[in-house]
Parts: structure tokens; C-alpha cells; sequence
């Protein structure tokens, strides 16, 4: 099935029949009962179907018309059960967005419902996609999407052949979209009729070129495989160039539920690279398994003595000079009839000793390493000390107790 794009000239918007009703008593949500519905407006429809439709109509000779690229379509009797002006909407809308704390995401998602039941996809959309970016699990936002009809996305159906096409068709779809696309994306994958035969290409997706395909595929294990595949996942979230892959692999490493795929990132800290270091610090803390937490401040406290807390600096030295010989003196032996004089050769040596301490490196790899972890530490515990390390070493020696449970890093699984 053809998809329709995101942002359609057209406008088409469906919700399910049972959605409830509008929950506003705003004049501009209700049926434009005494509005001049002969007056050509902008208008969201609502139609006995469930659709909604966002366009120019007017109300001729007892029946509706809405105006489209080759002009003006009537629709039959009784289609339209109400109509609400869009200006009024939109009014409505923007008076309900500027009363929200924008950091309330619940907020945020009950608005996009609200806006989803009168018609406003465009705006909802882009409500959802800063929702999902900040926290791209939030359960109430998928469920919104989940709710309501925002636009057509590739099927998977046919016979073998076609199916590889759509799947295909389906992975190229999802990597382009934003991030509520890509949920919609994936809800439709999560209907595959063949979910294990389909699990082996979802798999070399991770292999990909493209950053976007690897990161859709990341999403895609997260909410259809869960626990499946740990170990491309985990090679994906410490080593891959891109940190929405590396998040995407990570995040699937939560939906595991399983404390011991903390393990082998654990290990990636005691790498000799800073880079894999931070890597693997950035990929606990999206992970959120509190057994990583005694680890992480063990980690902090050990950069922090060796990197922050010396006050010598390693040195080194290199010479740069010559070496000239020259005759210095001569040792005279005399003998009968004869004088043996004996040279004495010294070693002129010119040059300068520079000494070298190596600072910027260090302070950079200590610096970037604390802020890692820190940012980590943060993520798992829902705590702010403070922008340092001393002051997280110090919270801990008054919470160690509460975090150094064996329950935390029992494994759920063999």
C-alpha cells in the first residue's frame, strides 16, 4: 500500500470511532451550529467514518464540499457529523500550550491527545517528536500514537516476494521518519506474520552504511525483540561512530531487563581508549540498571585520583645537541734514542635539555571521563549532588548502602 507523506497538502486524519469526545467546553471545539457554514473556511470535518479532514469546505445546497487540487468535491448527506472552525482550534490550541511547563511531558502528551481528537495532527506530531526526543520511551506518548490515526505507512503483506519488498519498503520508510514516524514504523513491523524469519535482516541492519537504518533498526529490536540479539547490541552501543545508534543499541539493552549485560560494558571501562571508556560510561547510564551504579562512582573515584587529584605531572626529557672530539693533551714517554708522545682525546658536548610535561591531555581525558560519568550517575539514581566529582564522592558514602544491594546485579536469567 502506498503511504501517504508526513505533512500531506490534503490533510487526512482519522481517529478511532470509539475515541472520546472533545474534553472542552471552548465555543471554537463544538459543532459550528451557528457558524455561516456557506462561508468558505478552513475547517476540520468530522466524518460518520471516524476520519477527520483539515480543509477549505463550505455548505451548498444541504451537503458538503471541500475543496481539493482539481476543485470542489461535494461529500454525501450526512458525512459530516460536525465541523469545527481551524482558526479556533489552532486559538484554542496555543492558549493550552502557553499554560504548560514544556518539562511537563505528561502535560505535553495530554495535549497531544486533546489536539489528536480535534483534528490537529501536524501540531500533535511535532508535540510527540520533542516528547519521544527528550525521553524516547515515554509510554504515554506511544500510546497516543497508538490511539490515533496520523497517516498511512507501508504494509507488510503479499505473497514471500512482495513481503521482502515491504520490508524492505517498511525499513527505508522508518529511517527517514522523525520520531513519532518511526514508532508507527515499528508498530506495523510488530505485526510482521514472520517475526523470527524477519529478526536475521533486521540484524544486518545494524551493519548498515546508513546511520539511519542503524538506528531504526536499534528501535525496532527495542519494542518487537526485546532481550534478543545482546551482543551486536552491545558491540553497537560502546564502539559504533553515532551516538543515536549507540543510545538505539543501548536502550535495547534496557528493554532486556537483565542486570548482566552490564557486565561486558563494565569491562569496555578498563579500555586503554578514552573514547571507549566514555563510550561505555554514556551507554550505562541509557541502559538504567542500578547495579552499574557502584561501579560508575568506583570509576569516577579512581579518574579523579589519577588524573585530578596529582599535583606532579609525568615528565620527560630530550636532549638536542653534538658531540666534538678534540685532541686535549699528549702523555710524552722518552726512551733511548727515542720520544713516544701519547694524544689524549676528549669529548666536547653542546646542546640543551628540554624537560616535557604532557598537562592538556590528561586534564581533557579526566574532564570528559567525570562529566560521563556523572551524567550517568544522574540517569541511574534521579539524583543531582552537584557538577563535581568530590561532590558525588560524597554522596555516596551516604547512600552506598542503598545501592550496594544484591538484588540491584542479580542476574534474571542463566
Amino acid at each position: 500500500m502506498r503511504h501517504l507523506p508526513l505533512l500531506c497538502c490534503f490533510a487526512l486524519c482519522w481517529s478511532a470511532p470509539s475515541a472520546p469526545a472533545l474534553p472542552c467546553a471552548s465555543p471554537g471545539l463544538q459543532s459550528e451550529a451557528n457558524a455561516d457554514h456557506a462561508a468558505e473556511r478552513r475547517r476540520i470535518l468530522h466524518l460518520a467514518s471516524g476520519q477527520k479532514i483539515r480543509v477549505l469546505s463550505r455548505f451548498v445546497d444541504d451537503h458538503w464540499e471541500y475543496r481539493s487540487k482539481s476543485g470542489w468535491k461535494a461529500l454525501a448527506d450526512g458525512a459530516v457529523l460536525s465541523s469545527a472552525l481551524e482558526s479556533e482550534l489552532l486559538r484554542e490550541w496555543n492558549t493550552r500550550r502557553a499554560a504548560l511547563d514544556l518539562r511537563d511531558l505528561a502535560a505535553r502528551v495530554l495535549l497531544a491527545d486533546w489536539g489528536a481528537t480535534a483534528g490537529l495532527m501536524t501540531e500533535v506530531l511535532a508535540e510527540l517528536d520533542a516528547t519521544l526526543t527528550f525521553e524516547p520511551d515515554h509510554v504515554g506518548a506511544r500510546e497516543v500514537l497508538k490511539k490515533h490515526w496520523f497517516f498511512s505507512v507501508p504494509s507488510l503483506q503479499g505473497t514471500a516476494d512482495e513481503l521482502a519488498a515491504s520490508e524492505e519498503e517498511l525499513l527505508r520508510f522508518g529511517a527517514a521518519q522523525t520520531p513519532s514516524g518511526r514508532e508507527l514504523a515499528a508498530l506495523e513491523l510488530a505485526r510482521h506474520p514472520e517475526k523470527s524469519a524477519f529478526l536475521p535482516r533486521l540484524v544486518r541492519e545494524l551493519h548498515s552504511n546508513v546511520v539511519t537504518r542503524r538506528s531504526f533498526a536499534t528501535l525496532v529490536l527495542r519494542r518487537v525483540y526485546p532481550g534478543q540479539e545482546a551482543r551486536p547490541l552491545m558491540m553497537h552501543a560502546v564502539l559504533d561512530a553515532s551516538a543515536d545508534v549507540r543510545q538505539g543499541s543501548a536502550l535495547a539493552l534496557k528493554a532486556a531487563n537483565e542486570p548482566a549485560l552490564c557486565v561486558p560494558i563494565l569491562r569496555a571501562m578498563k579500555s586503554r581508549s578514552p573514547l571507549v571508556r566514555t563510550y561505555a560510561v554514556e551507554a550505562l547510564g541509557f541502559m538504567g540498571y542500578a547495579a552499574a551504579v557502584e561501579p560508575l562512582v568506583q570509576s569516577l573515584s579512581a579518574a579523579q585520583s589519577s588524573g585530578g587529584g596529582a599535583d606532579r605531572l609525568p615528565h620527560s626529557n630530550i636532549f638536542i645537541g653534538r658531540q666534538v672530539a678534540y685532541v686535549q693533551d699528549f702523555d710524552v714517554e722518552v726512551a733511548m734514542f727515542q720520544a713516544v708522545a701519547d694524544p689524549s682525546v676528549n669529548v666536547l658536548i653542546e646542546g640543551s635539555v628540554l624537560d616535557v610535561a604532557v598537562a592538556g591531555e590528561l586534564e581533557m581525558s579526566f574532564a570528559t571521563e567525570s562529566l560521563a560519568i556523572q551524567n550517568s550517575l544522574a540517569k541511574l539514581t534521579n539524583e543531582m549532588p552537584g557538577r563535581s566529582a568530590r561532590a558525588w564522592l560524597a554522596w555516596w558514602e551516604k547512600n552506598a548502602s542503598k545501592w550496594r544491594s544484591e538484588e540491584l546485579s542479580r542476574p534474571k536469567t542463566g
